[in-house]
């Protein structure tokens, strides 16, 4: 519980104000913006860090520069890549939409057939038929994720 309070004074209080700390008769450790009994109590220092990276008043224009050039790099490359993946959904969605649809045809027909440039039908062996329903099978599992 002594910890939380004292979290919360170390960011709420004010770099100015005081943060003390004291033990009590009993042993137990107290902490506050006023100390108690000035012999025991112990003012805690806080020390600030402003060194908080590059900023518009930090005097490195350059490097100021070089990084915004590198993030403006970085959204660019994103964009692309992020244009590529759609790409590539759109094209995997369209084959697997295929593939459904001939796996469905070859399911639902009794007899598949090839037809020859005179017009003449080719029937498929049950061999073959098996080989295109595990071809059609295995496109569908590789576009449609």
């Amino acid at each position: 519980m002594n910890k939380y309070i004292v979290l919360m004074l170390l960011v709420v209080s004010p770099v100015s104000a005081g943060i003390y700390t004291w033990t009590d008769s009993n042993g137990n450790v107290h902490f506050g913006d006023k100390p108690v009994d000035q012999n025991t109590a112990v003012e805690i220092k806080i020390k600030t860090n402003n060194n908080t990276g590059v900023t518009n008043s930090s005097g490195n224009k350059k490097e100021r520069e070089y990084l915004l050039k590198k993030i403006d790099e970085n959204k660019q490359a994103d964009a692309e890549k992020r244009k590529k993946q759609l790409a590539l959904n759109k094209k995997n969605k369209k084959l697997c939409d295929n593939f459904k649809r001939r796996y469905q045809g070859h399911i639902q027909s009794n007899r598949s057939y090839t037809m020859s440039p005179d017009g003449e039908r080719t029937y498929q062996s049950d061999e073959q038929r098996a080989q295109r329903r595990k071809d059609l099978s295995k496109g569908v599992s590789k576009y449609c994720r």
